[in-house]
């Protein structure tokens, strides 16, 4: 398996591959598509403003844990 990369734009539902790549012609392959528009994505709901734990208390520190 190789990878190659090109950008295209989608028309009608349908990617063209550049005429370089013909030798996939009839051949099965694997598509990962990275949209490059300019859509931001919303973050999650507190995301920006995580929530405060004041009554956590530590178990056992890192040397504790990981003692041989």
């Amino acid at each position: 398996m190789y990878a190659i990369e090109f950008e295209t734009d989608v028309c009608n539902n349908t990617i063209q591959i550049p005429p370089e790549y013909k030798e996939l012609e009839a051949k099965h392959i694997k598509v990962l598509v990275l949209e490059m528009g300019n859509k931001q994505k919303k973050l999650p709901a507190g995301f920006l403003n995580p929530v405060a734990v004041t009554n956590y208390k530590n178990i056992a520190n890192r040397d504790d844990l990981y003692d041989r």
